[in-house]
């Protein structure tokens, strides 16, 4: 008996140890997109000045859409580990890994250790899940807190003595409240976990005093939302979704973002995305009597109810982003544990899970294997849009920029990461069009961080015998058949001498007509 027991206790610590090891791999190869660097650059400016930049009024609105709770805590972070990428992505490594172990808490105490070992493994291995454990944004946290929500809150439930649960209801709040602080949208998830517990009115009563507490040690954020609600109206580049939206977020939660962007894979993704859900939802049925099944079917109107809700809401203002969803496809990896376990049978000799046969189960599993398998390697070599060689641009203008000439971005996009990467290299980049979607750094956020964008191409080049430019390839094709507006004022006005590229960044070397 001791020696079973050593091995299960061993086996979930194995696994985290592979969900750990997994989120390390490419950590500092992989270079840092404009949202990233942003993050370290604007960290570092400490408490105040982030809030400044942060809720200044501008045009009625906020000059930023997110909290600064973790941008505080990547403050922190950078102080005692530094700035590299590997450093600053650690952060949210822990985060990603914690909360595949609060994935194992929840599966353990709704389906057992089988169960919660199988949802943990999918859990360690989801591309998705990986992919922003790996990014220095707050997303991992995010997921870690509304994770940590839901397993308080099943062992709170289960609490009979009055002032004991109330210090697990408490937990609760503090977890739901600090994921509100990680990101605003937080609010769907744990809408989509309030509103799941109204079939049970006592419960559910416990549950909305837990929200209301929660709410309260939101709220000195809250009386800020209506501001950065503002902003969003103003200017946000998501747009509304449709059901292709949805049908991408369910081949998101098998494959991972970057597997869609492969044509070679994405008929796989679509599959696994159909099967796996159409089995669920069969299991559910099937088994429907079952306590296990019931259980089962909550995680599942977490996974669903979230991006529903958020779809919903978009109708009227625009706000769904997929990795908003990275904590409802938390439930869905634990309750395909549930899904790929082997069928257990309650103390009356009914399965819980059904008899769905064991090859049909191994063959799921097997698909969701090779798909996430696939996406891991997608998400792992991915150097695409925006994820190019930003430092090896650097390195190469490092080495062939000379005194007087001027290196200039055509937006905010590729500006930041470079300047992360090399801030001695004298850049500078052009404003994005007021009022677009893209239009989101307001200009006290770029008084906090000291780098203020130009207004047009002729004020940037100024007097300068030659100009590097760096614009995406995806920027340049988005004007097709017409010219780039920036590439078009270039090209009257020098003579191009070279293209560079690194990926899918292309570095425009123009040089004055006058000294040819």
């Amino acid at each position: 008996m001791k020696h079973d027991g050593a091995i299960s206790l061993r086996s979930p610590i194995i696994v985290l140890l592979f969900a750990f090891i997994l989120r390390l791999i490419g950590l500092n190869a992989r270079p840092l997109w404009y949202d990233e660097a942003f993050a370290a650059l604007f960290a570092e400016k400490g408490f105040r000045a982030m809030l400044a930049g942060t809720l200044t009024p501008v045009a009625g609105a906020s000059a930023d859409v997110h909290p600064i709770a973790y941008y505080t805590a990547l403050d922190g972070w950078m102080r005692a580990a530094g700035q590299s990428p590997f450093a600053a992505r650690m952060l949210s490594v822990f985060a990603g890994a914690a909360a595949v172990a609060a994935a194992y808490g929840i599966g353990r105490r709704l389906f057992g250790k089988r169960a919660a070992i199988a949802g943990m493994v999918i859990a360690a291995f989801s591309p998705f899940q990986v992919h922003y454990a790996q990014e220095a944004r707050m997303y991992a946290g995010l997921a870690l807190f509304c994770s940590l929500t839901v397993l308080f809150y099943l062992r709170a439930r289960s609490i009979r003595h009055p002032l004991s649960a109330i210090r697990y209801w408490l937990v609760v709040a503090v977890f739901s409240s600090a994921a509100m602080y990680m990101h605003n949208l937080a609010v769907f998830f744990l809408l989509a976990f309030g509103l799941s517990t109204l079939p049970r009115p006592k419960l559910f009563a416990k549950v909305a005093a837990a929200g209301a507490a929660a709410f309260a040690l939101w709220l000195p954020w809250f009386l800020n939302v209506p501001g950065q609600f503002a902003k969003l109206r103003q200017a946000y580049w998501v747009t509304r979704p449709d059901f292709v939206t949805l049908l991408q977020s369910a081949m998101v939660y098998h494959a991972g973002e970057e597997l869609l962007a492969a044509r070679m894979w994405l008929t796989l993704a679509l599959f696994t995305a159909m099967a796996l859900p159409f089995m669920l939802l069969f299991q559910l049925f099937k088994t429907r009597q079952g306590a296990e099944s019931r259980r089962a079917a909550w995680l599942t109107a977490l996974a669903a109810g979230t991006p529903t809700l958020l779809f919903l809401a978009s109708l009227y203002q625009p706000v769904y982003i997929q990795r908003a969803l990275l904590p409802a496809s938390l439930m869905y990896s634990i309750v395909l544990g549930w899904l790929f376990s082997p069928p257990m049978s309650d103390a009356n000799g009914g399965s819980w899970r059904g008899a769905m046969p064991a090859p049909v189960r191994w063959l799921l599993a097997a698909l969701l294997g090779v798909t996430s398998v696939a996406g891991l390697w997608a998400h792992y070599t991915f150097a695409q849009f925006p994820r190019p060689d930003f430092p090896a641009a650097a390195a190469f203008l490092r080495q062939n920029a000379e005194p007087g000439d001027v290196i200039l971005h055509s937006n905010k996009l590729t500006f930041f990461p470079m300047h992360y990467y090399d801030r001695g290299l004298p850049q500078s980049f052009l404003a994005d069009p007021p009022g677009s979607g893209s239009d989101t750094l307001a200009l006290p956020t770029q008084e906090v961080l000291g780098l203020f964008a130009v207004s047009d191409v002729e004020t940037a080049v100024g007097g300068a015998g030659r100009v590097w430019f760096i614009v995406f390839d995806r920027a340049i094709e988005e004007y097709a058949p017409d010219t780039h507006p920036h590439l078009a004022w270039l090209a009257d006005h020098f003579l191009l001498a070279a293209i560079t590229h690194f990926d899918d960044l292309a570095v425009h070397e123009f040089v004055s007509l006058g000294s040819h």
